[in-house]
């Protein structure tokens, strides 16, 4: 039996017809690999670490444990100057995303550091093969999507790197964002307080190749000094519009009218048809993955004080994860969710521009419904709603769910021991379709 309630969605969310932009020209292949570039120096990981044979760092953890290097074959990691590097704990079913949150190691990008509870150091997989998600150690094999520790890392000084032709990547951010409309800087203005079109005038003028990669990239959080003046919130609401034309380009029906307003679909399962049937529509892209799919099981033992069970998004743009489940109960952590909670509304903008800005960001990947920053006005309203309509999913049928994950989310606190049985896409796809960069016009691939 599903519980299910409405969520009332401000109009300023609600899909409409948007202006389309199409590119001056073809996004040459250097172009497209600067975006890539930057999202992994100003998301977080690479370049942040290097091996050495006669020095050594030894990373702390978020619990404020003891330090512990990381050596291998005679050499260790050395964290580099304008980073920060540490030791952070993946619950089980989080099945790490690449690249912001797992830092590959300096000379294979296919494997990652990681650590189990014994602080017995391995390797994490990270390639799309049949190690991703999984923590090898000499001693133990961790393939529950979680319940490990990875080096994370967070760039805080700027690199020193080409990110491309500043003129090109400027073009193909002023065509993007031709797409917004008079109604949708009307709603960044309103939800962040801030003279938005006079911020994106000064980062039009002021930006760097690299500040237009960075904004142009999958990153979730582009650190920019205007995001405090609105850039974040106006880079989420270009994000959802380009999203919206892709979705409307690839499907019609009642099943996307659903999707779009409420961002989860639940329906029974007799087969992975069913599966591919629901992620033709919410993909958004030509083509989707065909069944039969390779699932892997997760068994999650609810704990106290899960870390997943703190209210969160995954992003600000959207992720397309899928769950099996044959039987859930209210005891056994069941996945809550709050519908409609993904479309950029005048308060969840207002909250979306408050975490940005605030210091939990710089450290945590996802960003999490409450924190310890005050909250007030639209943003607390935000917070209000999500804590008043969230709800569980619970079932004694197989069932699959497809939600897009940049929707408010939590797993529920069930009793102690008891074990929340779930499949999930395997690959390095996050457990759902493979992430692709928001920022595309509507027939870019």
């Amino acid at each position: 039996l599903l519980r299910r309630s409405r969520v009332d969605i401000s109009t300023c969310g609600r899909r409409r017809a948007a202006r389309t932009a199409a590119p001056a020209s073809a996004s040459p292949a250097s172009m497209r690999a600067a975006i890539l570039l930057a999202h992994a120096v100003h998301a977080t990981t690479q370049g942040c670490l290097e091996w050495s044979a006669v020095n050594a760092t030894w990373f702390g953890d978020e619990h404020e444990g003891p330090a512990q290097p990381y050596c291998l074959h005679g050499r260790c990691l050395v964290a580099l100057n304008g980073c920060a590097v540490w030791w952070r704990t993946v619950s089980d079913d989080v099945i790490p995303p690449i690249p912001e949150l797992t830092t590959p190691l300096p000379d294979d990008d296919s494997r990652g550091a990681c650590r189990g509870p014994t602080r017995r150091t391995g390797h994490l997989g990270i390639a799309n093969d049949e190690h991703f998600g999984r923590c090898t150690t000499p001693t133990e094999s961790f393939e529950n999507g979680g319940g490990f520790e990875i080096l994370q890392a967070r760039r805080h000084a700027p690199p020193s790197i080409d990110c491309g032709d500043r003129r090109q990547l400027k073009t193909r951010w002023e065509a993007l964002m031709a797409t917004l409309t008079d109604e949708d800087y009307a709603l960044v203005e309103a939800a962040t307080t801030r003279p938005i079109r006079n911020v994106t005038a000064t980062f039009s003028t002021t930006a760097s190749a690299c500040d237009f990669a960075g904004f142009l990239s999958s990153s979730r959080l582009f650190v920019h000094a205007l995001n405090g003046e609105g850039l974040h919130a106006l880079r989420a609401v270009l994000a959802e519009r380009l999203r919206d034309l892709r979705l409307a380009k690839y499907a019609s029906g009642p099943v996307l009218d659903e999707w779009f307003e409420g961002g989860v679909l639940i329906r029974p399962y007799t087969n992975d048809q069913d599966v591919y049937d629901l992620l033709k529509v919410v993909a958004g892209e030509p083509a989707v993955p065909a069944p039969p799919y390779d699932w892997a099981e997760r068994r999650i033992t609810s704990v106290e004080d899960d870390p997943q069970g703190r209210a969160h998004v995954d992003s600000f743009a959207s992720v397309v994860k899928v769950w099996l489940f044959d039987a859930v109960g209210a005891d056994a952590g069941p996945l809550h969710i709050v519908r409609g909670s993904h479309r950029h509304t005048l308060d969840r903008l207002a909250w979306e521009h408050a975490r940005a800005n605030g210091r939990e960001a710089l450290v945590e990947p996802s960003f999490r419904l409450t924190s310890n920053e005050s909250d007030s006005g639209d943003a607390a309203a935000f917070v209000a709603r999500c804590q008043r309509d969230a709800e569980p999913i619970i079932t004694n049928e197989p069932i699959v769910v497809v939600a897009d994950t940049s929707l408010v989310h939590f797993r529920g606190a069930g009793r102690v021991g008891v074990v929340r049985r779930s499949r999930r896409l395997r690959g390095d796809n996050g457990g759902g379709l493979v992430r692709r960069n928001p920022f595309r016009f509507v027939d870019e691939e």
